[in-house]
């Protein structure tokens, strides 16, 4: 029993301190207010990303680096002008960099990347990504919103469950048509790219 015991709070412990650490990241953020069905433009530079739809009209963005002396070589901005709206980030590109990013669900969203990893959740609209190396992954919904699809990687995978398509190798690519409203385009040259329904996990 006390084996037992010694496991399963050396187990928290280490949990607790994972958690620690990465609270204790240096952080920064800022907030922009911003409609509903407008348009963002992302010009992001080499990162961690993770991009997220919500209720709210506003533009949220939070960046955190691994050590303190790095905070201030990082810089984001976010114009607005109307239903449009330009997102910019640049800082240090040695994998320490982590952004969150937050829209309104119902946004289009033209994304450009350097490099590393992206994720993008809960937002209904058109999606046009670019990427040079690293991995994609895209929450869809439903297969059925969707007007046109087409992907590509030069060299990796494509995982693409909604529409039926697994594809591996070098010069990898699909298209795809149907009966919905939406537009999605996304372009990879090395790395994994997946299409996924987050309501379907």
């Amino acid at each position: 029993m006390r084996s037992v015991l010694t496991a399963v709070l050396g187990a928290l412990l280490v949990v607790s301190a994972g958690a620690q650490t990465a609270a204790s990241r240096p952080s920064d953020s800022l907030v922009r207010p911003f409609v509903q069905n407008g348009r963002i433009n992302m010009q992001l530079s080499a990162g961690d990303y993770a991009i997220s739809g919500s209720k709210d009209q506003r533009i949220h963005i939070r960046w955190s680096v691994r050590d303190a002396d790095q905070l201030p070589r990082v810089h984001a901005r976010a114009d607005v002008r109307g239903t449009d709206a330009t997102i910019a980030t640049d800082g240090p590109s040695n994998n320490s960099l982590r952004f969150e990013i937050q829209v309104p669900e119902r946004s289009d969203l033209y994304v450009r990347m350097t490099a590393g990893d992206i994720r993008i959740e809960d937002i209904r609209g058109n999606k046009d990504i670019e990427m040079h190396a690293g991995d994609v992954r895209i929450d869809v919904g439903r297969a059925e919103d969707y007007k046109s699809v087409d992907a590509s990687v030069w060299a990796g995978d494509i995982k693409a469950e909604p529409f039926n398509i697994v594809k591996g190798g070098l010069f990898r690519s699909f298209e795809w048509t149907g009966g919905g409203q939406y537009r999605l385009h996304a372009r990879l040259k090395a790395g994994d790219l997946r299409f996924y329904s987050k309501a379907a996990l």
